[in-house]
């Protein structure tokens, strides 16, 4: 299985909701807390076209916010990307 980078904000509910998605599926992540407006928050911006928080990556492909993660989840997508 593939390991999720996901770039979240403390105190975000949304970045909650992600991380207990993917702890409940048992899917690895990496975490990478970022505080807004920050130079990393710029580079997110720049690498998914949005400068919005939770996102979510595996390898290049950008999966997008904590509700796009949650509709890749229940259509089945996410288990697709995830696979070796």
């Amino acid at each position: 299985m593939r390991t999720m980078q996901i770039y979240t904000k403390e105190g975000c509910g949304f970045s909650a909701s992600l991380r207990e998605l993917l702890e409940e599926r048992n899917i690895p992540y990496e975490e990478t807390l970022v505080t807004l407006d920050s130079p990393e928050h710029h580079a997110l911006g720049e690498r998914a076209g949005s400068m919005k928080l939770p996102q979510a990556f595996i390898g290049v492909i950008p999966l997008g916010s904590a509700q796009e993660v949650q509709a890749a989840a229940v259509n089945g997508m996410l288990d697709d990307l995830l696979v070796d």
